[in-house]
């Protein structure tokens, strides 16, 4: 093998968007170090001599320094949607990023790009936005690295966890009781994240910079819901919520065994998952759309918008 290749170490590589990636990387020219706390789930990479995988303890900092040894980039993929005693937003979103930002710098590692949320905000309504901003924050302090940071909307795919969820409500209940049915979205496809975070591995344009990510289409969620019932050629009735009854039903979903709904994801989404125009990616991308989407019977990839993605005019 090639000693020329360079070496890309992914955190959280059997979510979501890690799985994307891994998939989208996987025959590429790169040697891969994936880190999962749920390696199990990523075994199908092992048939591939140039992928390792390791098991991540964010408790053992020193084993983390020993797996990245020889690493060119990072990235950072680590998250969780509802909080717990054993995993908290502040442990995952922010100490552990802080964490991994000292354990680079004394590996002699200079490029990482960093997975965010879009909405991120110190001033933000909820623990999750907040968490998400302290990340960013102690990631941008570190002046000699090669940070990039992407703040996705919701992002939509085969797996996903909000598209599929409101797919499986549609599908067995007459009645949609919707919280915060005002509340805006700019879905984008799992693939055209994979993409970006592809393009600007090696992209100096990119470094210093943080990018939200959207796609072509904003919705509300009241008109996603529509969307997927049409899609589904369901008979539905939509009971929108007003912000009391919005808050009342987030605590009693809060209570249920399996969490799906908090009042924290409420409180984030009081604050539209739109794009800053101001803060977009310096690509053209031709994007997915979530309606053409929802119409493919067999989630084939959606059919495609041309959408220009501006330069960012953001910086440290």
């Amino acid at each position: 093998m090639a000693q020329s290749k360079k070496t890309i170490a992914i955190f959280g590589a059997s979510g979501f968007l890690g799985s994307s990636l891994v998939l989208a990387l996987n025959q590429s020219h790169f040697y891969l170090k994936l880190f999962s706390r749920n390696k199990e789930k990523i075994k199908f990479c092992t048939v591939n001599p140039n992928i390792q995988i390791f098991n991540l303890d964010l408790h053992d900092l020193t084993q983390v320094k020993k797996d990245l040894k020889k690493v060119d980039v990072v990235i950072n993929l680590l998250g969780i949607l509802h909080q717990s005693k054993k995993n908290s937003f502040d442990k995952i979103h922010h100490i552990w990023p802080s964490n991994l930002s000292k354990i680079i710098k004394d590996s002699g590692i200079k490029r990482l790009i960093h997975v965010s949320a879009l909405g991120a905000n110190l001033q933000a309504p909820s623990l999750y936005l907040k968490s998400k901003a302290l990340g960013e924050f102690v990631l941008l302090k570190q002046i000699d690295l090669d940070l990039t940071i992407l703040r996705p909307s919701i992002i939509f795919g085969p797996k996903d966890n909000f598209i599929n969820m409101f797919k499986l409500l549609v599908k067995w209940l007459p009645v949609i009781v919707l919280l915060s049915p005002q509340s805006k979205f700019q879905p984008i496809y799992i693939e055209d994240v994979s993409k970006v975070l592809i393009k600007s591995i090696f992209d100096k344009k990119t470094y210093g910079k943080v990018y939200d990510l959207g796609g072509p289409d904003i919705y509300s969620l009241k008109e996603i819901v529509r969307l997927i019932i049409k899609s589904g050629k369901f008979k539905r009735l939509i009971i929108p919520l007003n912000k009391m009854l919005s808050y009342m039903f987030a605590l009693i979903m809060e209570m249920m065994p399996i969490k799906i709904l908090t009042r924290d994801n409420w409180r984030s989404m009081q604050v539209d998952n739109v794009v800053n125009t101001q803060r977009t990616i310096p690509y053209r991308n031709v994007l997915g759309r979530l309606d053409h989407y929802l119409k493919s019977k067999k989630n084939t990839p959606p059919m495609r918008a041309k959408y220009n993605l501006y330069r960012s005019k953001s910086g440290r």
